[in-house]
């Protein structure tokens, strides 16, 4: 099967290898490709609110979690496929928090909070902004691509 391929480009210093070729998901038709900035991905994903949800910086990673991102997103061999692009969403949630003054009174604060969602791939995404990639392909449903790109894609893409 020859799907079409999107290239990232890492750090010249990135061993063994510069590039990674990801393929979209088969069995995803409501999904667009979009051409993000690396590191407003990895801004808006650190918004998340979610307890663990969000992806720390690679070289706080296990030894075994960075080296088996490495080989993961390594040139396949001959019988290996490409891998797939991470998959996100771009949502925005009301927080509300209790703000306390003059020790006795408090009042409840609402703020808007925007952050980028995965269904796969965060792993990948960190690894790649962090080896260096400054626009990563990702997939998001057709009904927030233009949020997406709003908020996610490089000045010189949007």
């Amino acid at each position: 099967m020859n799907d079409p391929l999107w290239h990232v480009r890492l750090s010249d210093g990135h061993p063994r290898y510069q590039q990674v070729s990801l393929r979209r998901r088969p069995g995803y038709p409501n999904h667009e490709v979009v051409i993000v900035d690396a590191q407003k991905l990895i801004q808006y994903s650190a918004q998340d609110f979610r307890a663990g949800y969000v992806i720390g910086p690679v070289g706080t990673w296990d030894p075994r979690k960075r080296q088996g991102l490495f080989e993961f997103l390594a040139p396949p061999g001959p019988r290996e496929r490409h891998v797939e692009m991470p998959i996100v969403s771009f949502n925005e949630v009301t927080v509300y928090e209790r703000e306390s003054y003059l020790w006795l009174f408090s009042h409840i604060r609402s703020r808007q909070v925007q952050y980028v969602g995965y269904t796969n791939g965060r792993h990948r995404a960190r690894y790649l902004a962090d080896a260096g990639a400054r626009d990563i392909p990702v997939m998001c449903h057709k009904d927030e691509v233009h949020v997406l790109r709003a908020h996610c894609t490089s000045a010189g893409m949007a």
